[in-house]
């Protein structure tokens, strides 16, 4: 149980028995990967051990949704009443704060972290760490983006059908960027007010100049295949607009990408592919679904042409994905999933969903590609009646 709040002479204090590491304030996945410079192991146990022992002192962030600087920082009653005793900030929010719908971040970023929400139970952040992309979503305390390194997250990427990881911006990084404390993608601006988010980047390529493939795949940039790139950056900007709270439904959220396209793509490809956008998902979303538009309703199997659901087993957290027909696409747009990618660790193991539009490349000159995608989030049958309400709402563009 929480311990009460009292006010004794002007100053705060808390009795006994709060739990500094409720989902409220601390999601260990979260903790791991967004400090690569903590040594232990990657379990959850090790990561509460080491968030009670020594993160919350220092005042590291526990959560995509809350981190007791940002709180602090906030509200000037805190400020005066806690400084830098973030013990004390934590338990004010679990005690106080939260009941009395405070925000535990502050509006419009804060270090190279950028957060927006519906104000309740959704929130969505981008950081300067991961280019820029969102590497954190959060419904009702659970985490629903793995950010274990630079090609995860919820992000814009575009590749060729042909030459694929060889010619490959990504929004997040590149894969020597790894798990490290920085990326090779250029952020030109992020803005962050409210429920909306946007950001304009110039991606890394995944494969620096002189790398070469690792992967055993079948196609043209298999194992030992060089990059085709001769910068580590992107010429061209990626740039997003990202709104929480959609169609009158607090839990649906819009995606926007835009694609510049222009520069030395490989002469022969048959199509440039745009990731708009992909999620990487943690390890405990295995179940997939596919949400029938005839029949608006979810089905075990289905067509690439469906939009996708993936859920935890109990149906108590579930992502959803809508991209409207009548987009610019020269081929027909489809949505993949990939399960169970990144091992079975607790902290890399990753489930995947994406929206691919496919363009022939361009002869000269510099296009923008712009698409529109939904993103549902909630129980599965939060999920599947936004899913449901869009469709019919949006049935094409």
């Amino acid at each position: 149980m929480y311990s009460q709040l009292l006010l004794i002479c002007g100053v705060f204090a808390f009795s006994e028995g709060v739990d500094l590491s409720s989902p409220e304030v601390f999601d260990a996945q979260f903790y791991l990967n967004n400090y690569p410079d903590l040594h232990i192991r990657h379990t959850s146990e090790a990561a509460k051990a080491h968030w009670l022992s020594t993160g919350i002192a220092q005042g590291r962030q526990g959560c995509g949704s809350f981190h007791s600087k940002q709180y602090v920082t906030r509200y000037p009653d805190l400020t005066s009443a806690f400084h830098t005793d973030y013990t004390s900030v934590i338990q004010h929010y679990l005690t106080n704060g939260i009941h009395e719908h405070r925000l535990g971040y502050i509006d419009g970023g804060y270090e190279g972290r950028w957060t927006i929400s519906n104000g309740k139970d959704l929130f969505i952040s981008a950081s300067k760490r991961m280019g820029g992309a969102i590497d954190s979503l959060v419904w009702n305390n659970k985490q629903m983006i793995n950010m274990y390194d630079h090609g995860r997250e919820l992000q814009m990427a575009c590749n060729s059908d042909t030459y694929t990881e060889c010619y490959n911006p990504t929004e997040a990084g590149g894969r020597d960027d790894s798990n490290h404390a920085t990326t090779h993608t250029q952020i030109q601006w992020v803005r962050a007010h409210s429920n909306l988010l946007e950001s304009e980047v110039h991606p890394a390529f995944w494969l620096r100049p002189g790398t070469h493939e690792k992967r055993a795949v079948h196609n043209s940039c298999s194992r030992g295949s060089p990059s085709l790139t001769h910068q580590s950056t992107y010429s061209y900007p990626f740039w997003k607009r990202v709104e929480i709270g959609v169609h009158g439904m607090p839990n649906a959220v819009e995606f926007m990408s835009n694609f510049t396209l222009a520069g030395d793509w490989p002469q022969d490809l048959r199509y440039i592919q745009m990731e708009a956008p992909t999620g990487y998902m943690p390890g405990e979303f295995t179940t997939a679904y596919r949400f029938n538009p005839k029949t608006l309703s979810l089905e075990s199997h289905g067509s690439s042409l469906e939009p996708p659901v993936l859920s935890t087993q109990d149906g108590q957290y579930a992502m959803g994905v809508y991209s409207p027909p009548g987009q610019d696409s020269d081929t027909f747009m489809y949505y993949g999933v990939s399960l169970r990618l990144g091992g079975t660790s607790f902290t890399g193991s990753t489930n995947k969903w994406n929206v691919v539009y496919r363009k022939r490349r361009f002869t000269s000159g510099v296009h923008h590609q712009i698409y529109k995608t939904y993103i549902c989030v909630g129980t599965l049958n939060m999920v599947t009646t936004c899913l449901h309400k869009l469709i019919q709402e949006i049935p094409h563009v």
